[in-house]
């Protein structure tokens, strides 16, 4: 049933019951009919057709011509919920070459008893779904996981080398329907000072990134500045790190970074070249913290996310200082800049005032640096 069908047929009524009504079978089926129908209008009108969740199709291993379907949730377009609660194997070995679509639709069963047994017991209808592949998509309710250009006598289904570029015989799903969440993620950045600053501006520039990046629909950021980072960082999703001299973190504070970063937090470190000259004595210290932290950063390549998602860089782009040669390097949850992005995000830059498109082109990185936080804390929320 689709959103158009769904509008014709409105109950536009609702039981009401009373102390010693009749609860007979056509009543009790009506009053629930309209709270699936309500479910159903809710689920098409607040949500949409599409993906919520999972559902990702992959390779076996080692490859064959048998993909797999992981745990996930779809709303199909009669408003359905479809729920894949275990891995499921599906086998494409009798279908044929050429492009095919790999569908999920609705099932349920006819009304039966619990384990067969009749007269009084209670009859129950199952939910569940189905898996089918066909050349061409049907007008049908149904959700599309993945599509596959299949060529049998090339080998097995793999996985895609290249997400946005699948080949022959690699599993596509760049056509899959996603369901928007109804509300826009939060992310939470804190702000530390690790030496004495004459002045919280990296605060301010991090601020003037939040307002630009709150300004798309998928995401809003909230900043608090001069935290303390021996409190509670759980609700963090982004921390930077600033400083201009040599500074010393103890031990319980590098263990709280650490927890941070395992449960899918990113710290962003960046020493202040506007206090602390070209070279800011406090990258000494942000090595050795580094180091403790248990990561080694590399410099980020064109394709990495960072330079990548949403906005390109085929390099990074400049930031605050123009002097010195600048770097930009991540690893297991810590970026390493020494651009001082957060001074350009005031509209500065060693040389003057920064241009129009100098603020852009660091608004746009800055917002790959929101993403890649928001996305490992998404994954460590899943852990």
């Amino acid at each position: 049933m689709t959103l158009p069908s769904l509008i014709r047929h409105n109950p536009g009524r609702r039981v009401s019951a009373f102390d010693g009504m009749a609860v007979t079978a056509e009543v009790w089926q009506e009053a629930h009919e309209y709270h699936r129908y309500q479910q159903q209008m809710h689920a098409l009108n607040g949500h949409g057709t599409g993906i919520l969740v999972g559902l990702e199709v992959i390779a076996g291993e080692p490859p064959s011509q048998t993909v797999y379907i992981l745990p996930g949730a779809a709303i199909d377009p009669g408003g359905n919920l479809i729920v894949v609660e275990q891995p499921a194997a599906y086998d494409l070995g009798q279908y044929r070459d050429g492009p095919l679509h790999m569908l999920l639709t609705y099932d349920e069963s006819r009304p039966q008893p619990v384990n067969g047994q009749y007269g009084d017991n209670p009859f129950f209808v199952y939910t569940g779904y189905n898996v089918e592949t066909v050349a061409a998509r049907p007008d049908s309710p149904q959700v599309e996981i993945a599509r596959i250009l299949r060529r049998a006598a090339h080998g097995p289904i793999t996985n895609p080398a290249d997400f946005y570029r699948p080949g022959v015989n690699e599993i596509d799903m760049r056509f899959r329907p996603l369901v928007a969440p109804l509300a826009r993620s939060t992310v939470l950045v804190g702000v530390a000072y690790l030496s004495p600053m004459a002045s919280h501006g990296h605060g301010q520039g991090l601020l003037n990134l939040a307002r630009s990046v709150s300004m798309q629909p998928e995401m809003r950021v909230l900043v608090n500045d001069a935290i303390d980072l021996n409190g509670d960082l759980s609700e963090y999703t982004l921390l930077a790190l600033v400083a201009k001299d040599t500074f010393n973190l103890d031990d319980a504070t590098v263990r709280n970074l650490a927890e941070f970063i395992r449960k899918g937090g990113t710290l962003f470190v960046e020493g202040c070249h506007r206090e602390g000259g070209e070279n800011p004595s406090a990258n000494g210290s942000f090595s050795l913290l580094i180091s403790a932290l248990g990561s080694r950063p590399r410099n980020v390549q064109r394709l990495d996310g960072l330079l990548a998602e949403p906005f390109f860089f085929a390099q990074p782009p400049s930031g605050y200082e123009t002097k010195s040669a600048a770097s930009l390097a991540a690893d297991g949850g810590v970026v390493l800049s020494t651009y001082d992005y957060a001074c350009l995000w005031q509209g500065d830059r060693r040389n003057g005032s920064a241009g129009r498109e100098e603020i852009r082109a660091g608004m746009e990185w800055g917002h790959n640096l929101l993403l890649y936080a928001w996305k490992r804390r998404q994954e460590g929320r899943r852990v």
